[in-house]
């Protein structure tokens, strides 16, 4: 376990963060990026890369008032020394501009120094990609009919039937279900909305679940308080009755990966499954992206790179000259 800081340093990062930002610019920054929706895990990271940000002007005598393109491009080359994984120096990057936005939408600062700021070159990893028989076997291994088995059932289908994240299966409540619609409201980043079509496979392991699972798991935990406030009561229940966590989902993902003989297991992998699946059956890809939710389609565009040999096929196919 990481030790805590001495109270000193505490006081003497808290010194640095107020004499670099003697109006709390920063706080205020943070607290606009909550209410445009920005995730806890979100402002957590962003608040230690201010920090950061703001003990290195300190020890350059500067504050964020003062910030200006060479400044800017200084703190970069800082972290660029610190060895830093490509996603965390993005990340980092992507505060400081943030930040420098938000100041000049503000005008404190008169122009934004990092506009023309490049960011890290990322290497693109390709997502492992289960072909449509391994997802078979692995939706056979969660059989069975007492109301864990249910369950799980229901959370496989969810997350590759609607290609859901785990934090979005966790978030469902029994009001985000539709079923004479066949849809459900999934709840995504960033407090975005979106309504996503439920096939009937995925459609007939919900209704099980709660035609036989959920009431014996729920077996009168949840108080009248939040009987009360039905429309919030959350789909998936642990084995004690409680709302489930993404933990649990990855794990019991894990367990039915191995049970199935895959050596791939991860959540998000069904997601990849789902959409790289109805690509190669002919899926629009500006369809695919409002169903994952993903709010550029340059995200979506990673599934184009999996599918190689269905790009092949459709070339055999279609080309005069194949």
């Amino acid at each position: 376990m990481t030790a805590r800081p001495k109270p000193q340093l505490e006081r003497l990062q808290s010194a640095a963060a107020a004499a670099a930002d003697p109006e709390g610019r920063s706080a205020a920054f943070l607290r606009d990026l909550e209410v445009r929706g920005g995730s806890a895990s979100t402002r957590r990271s962003y608040a230690s890369d201010l920090q950061q940000l703001m003990e290195w002007l300190a020890a350059c005598g500067c504050t964020v008032d003062t910030l200006d393109r060479r400044a800017v491009r200084a703190y970069s080359a800082h972290l660029g020394r610190r060895g830093y994984a490509p996603a965390t120096l993005a990340r980092k990057l992507s505060t400081l501009r943030g930040l420098s936005r938000f100041l000049t939408e503000r005008g404190v600062l008169g122009a934004d120094p990092t506009r023309l700021l490049p960011g890290p070159r990322r290497r693109r990893r390709l997502p492992h990609v289960l072909s449509q028989a391994e997802v078979e076997a692995l939706l056979t291994a969660a059989g069975g009919t007492d109301p864990l088995a249910l369950r799980d059932r229901a959370i496989l289908e969810l997350l590759y039937g609607c290609g859901l994240r785990s934090q979005e299966v966790v978030a469902l409540a029994l009001a985000d279900l539709k079923p004479a619609q066949a849809q459900i409201i999934v709840h995504g980043k960033g407090g975005k909305m979106r309504v996503v079509p439920v096939g009937e496979e995925a459609a007939a392991a919900v209704r099980r679940y709660l035609e036989r699972g959920r009431g014996l798991l729920a077996a009168g935990r949840e108080d009248a308080a939040r009987a009360a406030a039905a429309e919030r009561r959350p789909l998936l229940l642990s084995r004690s009755g409680r709302a489930l966590l993404t933990s649990d989902i990855r794990r019991l993902v894990v367990r039915y990966c191995r049970r199935a003989g895959l050596d791939a297991a991860s959540p998000h992998m069904l997601r990849h499954a789902y959409a790289t699946h109805m690509l190669e059956r002919g899926a629009d890809l500006r369809v695919i992206q409002e169903l994952l939710g993903h709010a550029s389609v340059s995200t979506t565009q990673v599934y184009t790179h999996v599918s190689g040999a269905h790009l092949r096929r459709v070339y055999d196919l279609h080309h005069p000259r194949a």
